[in-house]
């Protein structure tokens, strides 16, 4: 028997070729367009709030003196804001803004470190590797592309995940801030608590969020990483509580994942069709308010 000589095993060649007798592009192109569908909602709703283009129509922006247009539901006399402009930057109102980018939406200020954090996630680089670069699409499927070289060049952007995480936890304590001003009702000098619909929604966002946030792999690292004992002493029985609590969450890093992107967009949706006359929503109180 030789040794150390390895043959490559055989496989159809050609996009899409392959020996495999199962559906195995259903996942990819579900995943496709789940993710082309968040993509797109997403720079729609960022621009509408802009004053730009064909845009201007919709332009909400304060920097044309709209308020916060399609941002917050503001009818109730409590502030239910959108997580995509979450923490609210008005360009017309702070004057360290260039009057030349006061055009620009808020949320083309706020949704880098999101979709940064997202974008070099672990699960989501296998999710768009695979629907969209065709790097595989699928195990033992040919693809038209050359082999995968690793994460070189403009890929070795995928190393800045940890950092893109810290600025995710960091928006967590914003958004329950968001949830706290939403039982806030204030008209005059009257004030009372109350709770909405919208107030569930930014709640659930921030549950969804926490749970994908803390999940993720590089999470677990900081937490746990580089730790030799777990028991010796009180801080390396905090750090392994915590990595037992994050490898719970990492365990269904994929549904954390999926289902916070939805919901993510589906908060900002909810927060537009209750502030557009064009769906007529209204966000109804369910407890308190004035």
């Amino acid at each position: 028997m030789s040794k150390g000589i390895t043959f490559p095993l055989p496989m159809k060649k050609g996009f899409g070729a392959t020996d495999r007798v199962d559906q195995w592009w259903k996942g990819p192109t579900a995943m496709s367009a789940y993710l082309g569908i968040m993509i797109l909602y997403a720079t729609w709703r960022g621009f509408m709030e802009a004053d730009f283009w064909i845009f201007s129509d919709f332009g909400l922006s304060a920097g044309v003196g709209h308020g916060s247009g399609t941002m917050a539901i503001e009818e109730n006399h409590a502030h239910v804001l959108s997580p995509l402009f979450s923490p609210l930057i008005v360009p017309g109102e702070y004057s360290w803004m260039p009057r030349h980018l006061q055009w620009i939406s808020p949320a083309m200020f706020i949704l880098i470190f999101p979709a940064g954090f997202r974008g070099t996630c672990y699960y989501y680089r296998k999710a768009y590797y695979r629907a969209f670069m065709q790097q595989p699409t699928g195990c033992a499927v040919s693809k038209p592309w050359d082999e995968y070289s690793g994460e070189t060049g403009l890929l070795l952007v995928q190393n800045l995940h940890r950092y893109f995480m810290y600025a995710a936890l960091a928006y967590l304590p914003i958004l329950s801030f968001d949830v706290w001003l939403s039982i806030n009702f204030h008209q005059g000098d009257a004030h009372a608590y109350g709770v909405s619909v919208g107030t569930l929604v930014l709640l659930l966002n921030v549950i969804m969020l926490t749970g994908y946030a803390l999940g993720c792999h590089a999470f677990r690292h900081v937490v746990g990483g580089s730790s030799n004992d777990w028991s010796g002493t009180a801080m390396g029985r905090v750090k392994y509580r915590l990595w037992k609590f994050s490898t719970k969450l990492n365990e269904k890093h994929k549904e954390w994942a999926l289902y916070s992107l939805f919901w993510v967009m589906f908060t900002d949706f909810y927060i537009y069709a209750c502030t557009d006359p064009l769906f007529g929503w209204s966000d109804i109180v369910l407890w308190g308010g004035l």
